[in-house]
Protein backbone atom coordinates (compact mmCIF):
# COMPACT_ATOMS: atom_id res chain seq x y z
CA UNK A 1 0.00 0.00 0.00
CA UNK A 2 2.71 2.09 0.79
CA UNK A 3 4.27 1.58 -2.21
CA UNK A 4 1.39 1.83 -4.23
CA UNK A 5 0.85 5.35 -2.62
CA UNK A 6 4.32 6.37 -3.58
CA UNK A 7 4.14 5.62 -7.13
CA UNK A 8 0.43 7.47 -6.80
CA UNK A 9 1.60 10.41 -5.19
CA UNK A 10 4.52 10.45 -8.03
CA UNK A 11 2.38 10.09 -11.20
CA UNK A 12 0.08 13.03 -9.26
CA UNK A 13 3.12 14.87 -9.14
CA UNK A 14 4.45 14.53 -12.66
CA UNK A 15 0.77 14.68 -13.87
CA UNK A 16 0.74 17.97 -12.36
CA UNK A 17 4.20 19.29 -13.46
CA UNK A 18 3.30 18.19 -17.25
CA UNK A 19 -0.15 20.14 -17.00
CA UNK A 20 2.15 23.35 -15.44
CA UNK A 21 4.21 23.58 -18.88
CA UNK A 22 1.90 22.76 -20.95
CA UNK A 23 -0.16 25.76 -19.55
CA UNK A 24 3.15 27.71 -19.98
CA UNK A 25 3.30 26.43 -23.04
CA UNK A 26 -0.02 27.52 -24.18
CA UNK A 27 0.61 31.30 -22.95
CA UNK A 28 3.99 31.78 -24.73
CA UNK A 29 2.17 30.26 -28.30
CA UNK A 30 -0.84 32.85 -27.31
CA UNK A 31 1.53 35.98 -26.82
CA UNK A 32 3.51 35.01 -29.82
CA UNK A 33 0.60 34.38 -31.95
CA UNK A 34 -0.94 38.10 -30.22
CA UNK A 35 2.16 39.69 -31.03
CA UNK A 36 2.33 38.73 -34.60
CA UNK A 37 -1.23 39.77 -35.08
CA UNK A 38 -0.48 43.00 -33.97
CA UNK A 39 2.82 43.43 -36.01
CA UNK A 40 0.71 42.04 -39.32
CA UNK A 41 -1.35 45.16 -38.37
CA UNK A 42 1.24 47.86 -38.17
CA UNK A 43 2.54 46.48 -41.19
CA UNK A 44 -1.03 46.63 -43.09
CA UNK A 45 -1.33 50.22 -42.09
CA UNK A 46 2.10 50.94 -42.84
CA UNK A 47 1.64 49.99 -46.51
CA UNK A 48 -1.55 51.26 -47.24
CA UNK A 49 -1.08 54.39 -45.87
CA UNK A 50 2.57 55.01 -46.40
CA UNK A 51 4.15 52.89 -49.39
CA UNK A 52 0.83 53.01 -51.39
CA UNK A 53 -0.64 56.01 -50.28
CA UNK A 54 -1.71 58.47 -53.15
CA UNK A 55 1.23 61.55 -53.50
CA UNK A 56 -0.08 65.32 -52.82
CA UNK A 57 -0.93 67.18 -55.85
CA UNK A 58 2.49 69.26 -56.85
CA UNK A 59 0.03 72.43 -57.64
CA UNK A 60 0.40 75.24 -54.93
CA UNK A 61 -2.02 77.89 -54.62
CA UNK A 62 -0.68 81.57 -53.70
CA UNK A 63 -2.57 83.69 -52.01
CA UNK A 64 -3.05 87.62 -53.22
CA UNK A 65 -3.81 90.35 -50.72
CA UNK A 66 -5.29 92.87 -52.31
CA UNK A 67 -6.99 96.31 -51.01
CA UNK A 68 -9.32 96.14 -53.92
CA UNK A 69 -12.88 94.02 -53.91
CA UNK A 70 -12.47 90.73 -55.65
CA UNK A 71 -14.38 88.07 -56.89
CA UNK A 72 -13.17 84.80 -56.26
CA UNK A 73 -14.75 81.76 -57.77
CA UNK A 74 -13.44 77.98 -56.13
CA UNK A 75 -13.93 75.19 -58.99
CA UNK A 76 -13.53 71.49 -57.82
CA UNK A 77 -12.49 68.97 -60.71
CA UNK A 78 -14.64 65.91 -60.83
CA UNK A 79 -12.55 62.93 -60.59
CA UNK A 80 -11.19 61.05 -63.92
CA UNK A 81 -12.45 57.72 -63.97
CA UNK A 82 -10.85 55.42 -66.25
CA UNK A 83 -11.35 51.50 -66.69
CA UNK A 84 -8.41 51.19 -64.69
CA UNK A 85 -7.60 53.89 -62.63
CA UNK A 86 -9.60 56.92 -60.41
CA UNK A 87 -6.93 59.71 -60.23
CA UNK A 88 -8.04 61.62 -56.95
CA UNK A 89 -9.73 65.13 -56.76
CA UNK A 90 -8.17 68.27 -57.23
CA UNK A 91 -9.26 71.61 -55.68
CA UNK A 92 -8.37 74.61 -58.01
CA UNK A 93 -8.96 78.52 -56.60
CA UNK A 94 -9.14 81.09 -59.37
CA UNK A 95 -9.73 84.75 -59.23
CA UNK A 96 -11.26 87.34 -60.98
CA UNK A 97 -10.07 90.62 -61.53
CA UNK A 98 -13.09 92.64 -62.61
CA UNK A 99 -13.86 96.37 -63.08
CA UNK A 100 -15.57 98.02 -59.67
CA UNK A 101 -16.50 100.91 -58.18
CA UNK A 102 -14.75 103.15 -55.44
CA UNK A 103 -16.24 105.23 -53.04
CA UNK A 104 -14.56 108.93 -52.87
CA UNK A 105 -15.28 111.48 -49.73
CA UNK A 106 -18.63 112.89 -50.07
CA UNK A 107 -19.40 116.62 -50.71
CA UNK A 108 -20.48 119.18 -48.32
CA UNK A 109 -23.84 119.84 -49.45
CA UNK A 110 -25.82 117.99 -51.68
CA UNK A 111 -27.06 119.50 -54.79
CA UNK A 112 -28.90 118.46 -58.17
CA UNK A 113 -28.29 119.67 -61.72
CA UNK A 114 -25.17 120.68 -61.90
CA UNK A 115 -22.52 120.38 -64.62
CA UNK A 116 -19.17 118.41 -64.82
CA UNK A 117 -16.43 119.50 -66.92
CA UNK A 118 -12.85 117.64 -67.83
CA UNK A 119 -10.53 120.28 -68.44
CA UNK A 120 -7.62 120.03 -70.58
CA UNK A 121 -5.60 120.07 -67.03
CA UNK A 122 -7.17 116.82 -66.70
CA UNK A 123 -9.25 118.34 -63.63
CA UNK A 124 -12.88 118.28 -63.23
CA UNK A 125 -14.99 121.42 -63.09
CA UNK A 126 -17.84 121.32 -61.41
CA UNK A 127 -20.69 124.03 -61.29
CA UNK A 128 -23.56 125.20 -59.61
CA UNK A 129 -27.38 123.14 -58.96
CA UNK A 130 -29.96 122.59 -56.02
CA UNK A 131 -29.96 121.44 -53.19
CA UNK A 132 -33.38 121.04 -52.52
CA UNK A 133 -34.22 124.30 -51.26
CA UNK A 134 -31.31 126.83 -52.78
CA UNK A 135 -29.32 126.99 -56.60
CA UNK A 136 -25.75 127.10 -56.08
CA UNK A 137 -23.26 129.57 -57.74
CA UNK A 138 -20.49 127.88 -56.35
CA UNK A 139 -17.90 125.44 -58.36
CA UNK A 140 -15.28 123.16 -57.41
CA UNK A 141 -12.43 121.14 -58.84
CA UNK A 142 -11.78 117.45 -58.69
CA UNK A 143 -8.10 116.43 -58.89
CA UNK A 144 -7.62 112.83 -60.27
CA UNK A 145 -3.94 113.14 -59.30
CA UNK A 146 -4.37 113.20 -55.45
CA UNK A 147 -8.04 112.42 -55.53
CA UNK A 148 -9.10 115.71 -53.41
CA UNK A 149 -11.86 118.73 -54.12
CA UNK A 150 -11.11 122.01 -53.92
CA UNK A 151 -12.79 124.82 -53.78
CA UNK A 152 -13.13 127.49 -57.28
CA UNK A 153 -14.00 131.03 -57.71
CA UNK A 154 -18.17 131.38 -57.54
CA UNK A 155 -20.15 131.53 -60.80
CA UNK A 156 -21.46 135.41 -61.51
CA UNK A 157 -25.12 133.90 -61.38
CA UNK A 158 -26.75 131.21 -59.30
CA UNK A 159 -27.75 128.54 -61.43
CA UNK A 160 -29.05 124.58 -62.16
CA UNK A 161 -30.29 122.96 -65.33
CA UNK A 162 -27.75 124.96 -67.43
CA UNK A 163 -24.77 124.06 -69.68
CA UNK A 164 -21.08 124.13 -69.48
CA UNK A 165 -18.74 123.54 -72.54
CA UNK A 166 -14.97 123.38 -73.08
CA UNK A 167 -13.66 125.99 -75.54
CA UNK A 168 -10.35 125.51 -77.72
CA UNK A 169 -8.94 128.03 -75.82
CA UNK A 170 -9.64 126.23 -72.30
CA UNK A 171 -11.82 128.36 -70.70
CA UNK A 172 -15.67 126.96 -69.69
CA UNK A 173 -18.16 128.53 -70.96
CA UNK A 174 -22.11 128.35 -68.55
CA UNK A 175 -24.97 129.05 -70.73
CA UNK A 176 -28.62 129.77 -69.23
CA UNK A 177 -30.39 127.57 -66.62
CA UNK A 178 -32.47 128.38 -63.75
CA UNK A 179 -31.57 130.50 -60.25
CA UNK A 180 -34.73 128.85 -58.58
CA UNK A 181 -36.74 132.51 -59.37
CA UNK A 182 -35.97 133.62 -62.49
CA UNK A 183 -34.79 131.79 -66.42
CA UNK A 184 -31.67 132.79 -67.40
CA UNK A 185 -30.00 134.09 -70.69
CA UNK A 186 -26.96 134.86 -69.32
CA UNK A 187 -23.50 133.05 -69.58
CA UNK A 188 -20.16 133.14 -68.79
CA UNK A 189 -16.93 132.19 -68.67
CA UNK A 190 -14.33 130.35 -66.09
CA UNK A 191 -10.21 130.79 -66.47
CA UNK A 192 -8.54 127.49 -65.22
CA UNK A 193 -5.98 129.59 -65.15
CA UNK A 194 -7.13 132.08 -62.84
CA UNK A 195 -10.02 130.12 -61.10
CA UNK A 196 -12.20 133.07 -62.17
CA UNK A 197 -15.33 133.74 -63.63
CA UNK A 198 -16.38 136.70 -66.06
CA UNK A 199 -19.31 137.46 -67.74
CA UNK A 200 -19.95 137.48 -71.64
CA UNK A 201 -22.59 138.53 -74.14
CA UNK A 202 -26.15 137.17 -72.85
CA UNK A 203 -28.14 134.63 -75.37
CA UNK A 204 -30.86 135.58 -77.54
CA UNK A 205 -33.23 133.52 -75.86
CA UNK A 206 -33.69 132.57 -71.97
CA UNK A 207 -33.67 128.77 -71.88
CA UNK A 208 -32.82 125.61 -69.05
CA UNK A 209 -32.79 122.48 -69.88
CA UNK A 210 -31.52 122.86 -73.18
CA UNK A 211 -27.79 121.67 -75.37
CA UNK A 212 -24.88 123.32 -76.28
CA UNK A 213 -22.25 121.32 -78.38
CA UNK A 214 -18.76 122.34 -79.30
CA UNK A 215 -18.24 122.21 -82.64
CA UNK A 216 -15.34 122.01 -85.06
CA UNK A 217 -14.83 125.59 -85.75
CA UNK A 218 -14.70 126.31 -82.16
CA UNK A 219 -18.68 127.90 -81.72
CA UNK A 220 -20.48 126.24 -79.35
CA UNK A 221 -24.50 125.31 -81.04
CA UNK A 222 -27.12 126.22 -78.25
CA UNK A 223 -30.21 124.50 -79.24
CA UNK A 224 -33.81 123.98 -77.60
CA UNK A 225 -34.35 124.13 -73.76
CA UNK A 226 -37.65 125.42 -71.94
CA UNK A 227 -38.86 128.97 -71.91
CA UNK A 228 -41.75 129.62 -69.59
CA UNK A 229 -42.74 126.32 -69.75
CA UNK A 230 -42.94 126.30 -73.86
CA UNK A 231 -40.38 123.93 -75.07
CA UNK A 232 -38.25 126.15 -78.06
CA UNK A 233 -37.05 125.50 -81.55
CA UNK A 234 -34.32 127.63 -81.87
CA UNK A 235 -30.98 127.58 -81.96
CA UNK A 236 -27.83 130.10 -81.65
CA UNK A 237 -24.41 129.65 -82.02
CA UNK A 238 -21.57 131.60 -79.11
CA UNK A 239 -18.13 132.91 -81.17
CA UNK A 240 -15.20 132.57 -78.54
CA UNK A 241 -12.74 134.75 -80.92
CA UNK A 242 -15.72 137.87 -80.57
CA UNK A 243 -17.80 136.54 -77.26
CA UNK A 244 -21.15 137.13 -78.98
CA UNK A 245 -23.91 135.21 -79.87
CA UNK A 246 -25.90 135.13 -83.17
CA UNK A 247 -28.84 133.31 -84.17
CA UNK A 248 -28.91 130.17 -86.48
CA UNK A 249 -31.98 128.47 -88.43
CA UNK A 250 -34.48 127.00 -86.01
CA UNK A 251 -34.57 122.67 -85.33
CA UNK A 252 -37.64 121.16 -87.14
CA UNK A 253 -39.41 120.67 -83.71
CA UNK A 254 -39.40 122.38 -80.62
CA UNK A 255 -37.65 120.05 -78.08
CA UNK A 256 -35.82 119.83 -74.45
CA UNK A 257 -34.49 116.33 -72.66
CA UNK A 258 -32.97 115.64 -75.62
CA UNK A 259 -29.65 114.59 -76.84
CA UNK A 260 -27.40 116.39 -79.25
CA UNK A 261 -24.45 114.72 -80.76
CA UNK A 262 -21.00 116.27 -82.83
CA UNK A 263 -20.61 113.62 -85.17
CA UNK A 264 -17.54 113.10 -87.33
CA UNK A 265 -18.28 114.49 -90.37
CA UNK A 266 -19.14 117.82 -88.25
CA UNK A 267 -22.92 117.82 -88.38
CA UNK A 268 -24.82 118.05 -84.69
CA UNK A 269 -27.40 114.76 -84.49
CA UNK A 270 -30.21 116.03 -82.09
CA UNK A 271 -32.61 112.86 -81.12
CA UNK A 272 -35.96 112.57 -79.04
CA UNK A 273 -37.07 114.67 -76.54
CA UNK A 274 -40.29 116.23 -74.75
CA UNK A 275 -42.53 118.75 -77.09
CA UNK A 276 -45.28 120.45 -74.16
CA UNK A 277 -46.18 122.40 -77.30
CA UNK A 278 -47.98 119.16 -78.16
CA UNK A 279 -47.40 116.93 -75.21
CA UNK A 280 -46.03 114.22 -76.97
CA UNK A 281 -42.38 112.44 -77.09
CA UNK A 282 -40.66 112.42 -80.07
CA UNK A 283 -39.06 109.70 -81.87
CA UNK A 284 -38.23 112.26 -84.76
CA UNK A 285 -33.99 113.39 -84.86
CA UNK A 286 -32.62 116.16 -87.17
CA UNK A 287 -29.16 117.20 -88.28
CA UNK A 288 -27.41 120.67 -88.07
CA UNK A 289 -24.96 121.33 -90.64
CA UNK A 290 -22.68 124.37 -89.60
CA UNK A 291 -21.35 124.91 -92.88
CA UNK A 292 -25.20 125.93 -94.05
CA UNK A 293 -26.66 126.47 -90.35
CA UNK A 294 -29.74 124.21 -91.51
CA UNK A 295 -31.26 121.90 -89.92
CA UNK A 296 -32.63 118.49 -92.01
CA UNK A 297 -34.87 115.79 -90.88
CA UNK A 298 -33.19 112.28 -90.99
CA UNK A 299 -34.63 109.06 -90.59
CA UNK A 300 -36.81 108.48 -86.60
CA UNK A 301 -35.63 106.09 -84.31
CA UNK A 302 -37.70 102.84 -83.45
CA UNK A 303 -38.74 104.41 -80.36
CA UNK A 304 -39.93 108.26 -79.28
CA UNK A 305 -37.67 108.90 -75.62
CA UNK A 306 -36.80 111.30 -73.57
CA UNK A 307 -34.18 112.12 -71.06
CA UNK A 308 -32.05 109.04 -72.96
CA UNK A 309 -28.38 109.04 -73.73
CA UNK A 310 -26.51 109.27 -76.89
CA UNK A 311 -22.82 108.08 -77.51
CA UNK A 312 -20.85 108.60 -80.54
CA UNK A 313 -18.73 105.28 -81.20
CA UNK A 314 -15.49 105.07 -82.41
CA UNK A 315 -17.14 103.65 -85.47
CA UNK A 316 -18.65 106.99 -85.93
CA UNK A 317 -22.11 105.17 -85.35
CA UNK A 318 -24.17 106.65 -82.49
CA UNK A 319 -25.79 104.76 -79.60
CA UNK A 320 -28.50 106.12 -78.28
CA UNK A 321 -30.37 104.30 -74.71
CA UNK A 322 -32.77 103.87 -72.75
CA UNK A 323 -35.36 107.08 -71.66
CA UNK A 324 -38.34 107.18 -71.17
CA UNK A 325 -41.56 107.51 -73.07
CA UNK A 326 -44.79 106.92 -70.43
CA UNK A 327 -42.45 103.95 -69.04
CA UNK A 328 -38.82 103.62 -68.61
CA UNK A 329 -36.79 102.53 -71.88
CA UNK A 330 -34.33 99.53 -71.92
CA UNK A 331 -33.93 99.27 -75.87
CA UNK A 332 -31.09 101.00 -77.70
CA UNK A 333 -30.23 101.70 -81.03
CA UNK A 334 -27.78 102.55 -83.30
CA UNK A 335 -27.89 105.41 -85.92
CA UNK A 336 -25.31 105.68 -89.31
CA UNK A 337 -24.48 108.79 -90.52
CA UNK A 338 -23.17 107.44 -93.69
CA UNK A 339 -27.07 106.06 -94.42
CA UNK A 340 -29.36 108.26 -92.49
CA UNK A 341 -30.65 105.44 -90.56
CA UNK A 342 -31.74 104.00 -87.25
CA UNK A 343 -31.32 99.74 -86.21
CA UNK A 344 -32.37 98.38 -83.38
CA UNK A 345 -29.53 96.88 -81.03
CA UNK A 346 -29.93 94.03 -78.17
CA UNK A 347 -31.89 95.43 -75.07
CA UNK A 348 -30.24 96.25 -71.84
CA UNK A 349 -30.93 94.65 -69.36
CA UNK A 350 -32.90 97.11 -67.15
CA UNK A 351 -34.93 99.99 -68.35
CA UNK A 352 -33.61 103.10 -67.45
CA UNK A 353 -34.12 106.73 -68.17
CA UNK A 354 -31.77 109.99 -66.20
CA UNK A 355 -29.06 107.64 -66.96
CA UNK A 356 -25.10 108.12 -67.94
CA UNK A 357 -23.40 106.72 -71.26
CA UNK A 358 -19.57 106.97 -71.40
CA UNK A 359 -17.60 105.63 -74.26
CA UNK A 360 -14.63 103.82 -72.80
CA UNK A 361 -10.98 103.75 -73.64
CA UNK A 362 -11.93 100.16 -74.84
CA UNK A 363 -14.15 100.94 -76.99
CA UNK A 364 -16.82 99.84 -75.22
CA UNK A 365 -20.05 102.36 -73.44
CA UNK A 366 -21.00 101.88 -69.63
CA UNK A 367 -24.12 103.36 -68.96
CA UNK A 368 -24.78 103.48 -65.03
CA UNK A 369 -27.84 104.58 -62.88
CA UNK A 370 -31.23 106.09 -63.88
CA UNK A 371 -34.30 105.56 -62.70
CA UNK A 372 -37.28 102.72 -63.64
CA UNK A 373 -40.51 102.77 -63.74
CA UNK A 374 -41.08 99.62 -62.06
CA UNK A 375 -38.15 99.73 -59.36
CA UNK A 376 -37.32 103.35 -58.54
CA UNK A 377 -33.28 104.51 -59.34
CA UNK A 378 -30.60 101.98 -59.99
CA UNK A 379 -27.12 101.38 -58.66
CA UNK A 380 -26.90 99.03 -61.80
CA UNK A 381 -24.46 99.76 -64.52
CA UNK A 382 -23.60 97.17 -67.56
CA UNK A 383 -21.38 97.69 -70.39
CA UNK A 384 -22.51 97.75 -74.49
CA UNK A 385 -20.01 96.05 -76.45
CA UNK A 386 -19.95 97.49 -80.16
CA UNK A 387 -18.35 94.40 -81.77
CA UNK A 388 -21.08 92.15 -80.41
CA UNK A 389 -23.71 94.52 -79.83
CA UNK A 390 -24.23 92.93 -76.41
CA UNK A 391 -24.70 94.29 -73.49
CA UNK A 392 -22.87 92.83 -70.28
CA UNK A 393 -23.98 93.78 -66.49
CA UNK A 394 -20.86 95.11 -64.98
CA UNK A 395 -20.02 95.58 -61.04
CA UNK A 396 -22.62 98.04 -59.21
CA UNK A 397 -23.18 101.58 -58.33
CA UNK A 398 -22.41 101.76 -54.46
CA UNK A 399 -25.16 104.23 -54.01
CA UNK A 400 -28.11 103.96 -56.59
CA UNK A 401 -28.68 107.30 -58.16
CA UNK A 402 -30.51 109.59 -61.66
CA UNK A 403 -29.95 112.44 -63.22
CA UNK A 404 -26.17 112.30 -62.00
CA UNK A 405 -22.96 113.29 -63.88
CA UNK A 406 -20.44 110.68 -65.80
CA UNK A 407 -16.95 111.89 -66.48
CA UNK A 408 -14.00 109.94 -68.50
CA UNK A 409 -11.14 110.85 -66.38
CA UNK A 410 -7.34 111.27 -68.46
CA UNK A 411 -6.62 107.67 -66.65
CA UNK A 412 -9.58 106.15 -68.50
CA UNK A 413 -11.36 105.74 -64.60
CA UNK A 414 -14.95 107.34 -64.66
CA UNK A 415 -15.71 110.07 -62.46
CA UNK A 416 -19.51 109.59 -60.75
CA UNK A 417 -20.71 112.88 -58.98
CA UNK A 418 -24.06 113.61 -57.41
CA UNK A 419 -27.53 112.45 -58.46
CA UNK A 420 -30.46 111.71 -56.45
CA UNK A 421 -32.35 108.83 -54.94
CA UNK A 422 -35.81 108.59 -54.23
CA UNK A 423 -35.59 112.36 -54.99
CA UNK A 424 -33.24 113.04 -52.14
CA UNK A 425 -30.10 115.00 -53.51
CA UNK A 426 -27.09 113.30 -53.31
CA UNK A 427 -23.45 114.53 -52.13
CA UNK A 428 -21.41 110.97 -52.75
CA UNK A 429 -19.06 110.54 -55.62
CA UNK A 430 -17.44 107.54 -56.87
CA UNK A 431 -15.12 106.31 -59.53
CA UNK A 432 -15.45 103.64 -62.06
CA UNK A 433 -12.11 101.67 -62.22
CA UNK A 434 -10.84 99.29 -65.63
CA UNK A 435 -8.47 97.82 -64.19
CA UNK A 436 -8.31 96.51 -60.50
CA UNK A 437 -3.97 96.65 -60.57
CA UNK A 438 -4.48 100.30 -58.88
CA UNK A 439 -7.01 101.43 -56.89
CA UNK A 440 -7.60 105.30 -57.28
CA UNK A 441 -7.58 107.80 -54.35
CA UNK A 442 -9.88 110.03 -54.04
CA UNK A 443 -11.40 112.59 -51.49
CA UNK A 444 -14.64 114.91 -50.62
CA UNK A 445 -16.30 117.39 -52.85
CA UNK A 446 -17.77 120.20 -51.31
CA UNK A 447 -21.11 120.52 -51.82
CA UNK A 448 -23.47 117.68 -52.94
CA UNK A 449 -25.22 117.86 -56.39
CA UNK A 450 -27.31 115.93 -58.88
CA UNK A 451 -29.32 116.27 -61.54
CA UNK A 452 -25.93 117.33 -64.05
CA UNK A 453 -24.54 117.15 -67.01
CA UNK A 454 -20.71 116.02 -67.80
CA UNK A 455 -18.51 117.47 -70.70
CA UNK A 456 -15.55 116.02 -71.81
CA UNK A 457 -13.09 118.46 -73.49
Amino acid sequence: MHTNQVYRERITLNSGSHKWWQHRCVKIIGISVSFLIVVAVVLALVFNFVVFAPKKSETSTTSATSSSPLTTTISTTPPLVTSSTTLPQTTVMTTTQQPEWAITGSMNNTRVWHTASVLSNGKVLVTGGWNGSITHNGAELYNPSTGTWATTGNMTTARHWHTASVLSNGLVLATGGWNGSILLHSAELYDPSTGAWTTTSNMNSARYVHTASVLSDGKVLVTGGVNNGFALNSAELYDPSTGTWTTTSNMNSARYARTASVLSNGKVLVTGGWNSNESIVLNSAELYDPSTGIWTATGNMNSAREYHTASVLSNGKVLVTGGQSNVSLNSAELYDPSSGTWTTSSNMNYARAGLTSSVLSNGKVLVTGGWNSNIGDLNSAELYDPSTSTWATTGNLNNARDQHTASVLSNGNILVTGGENNRSRLNSAELYYLSTDTLPTSGNMNYARAGPTASVL
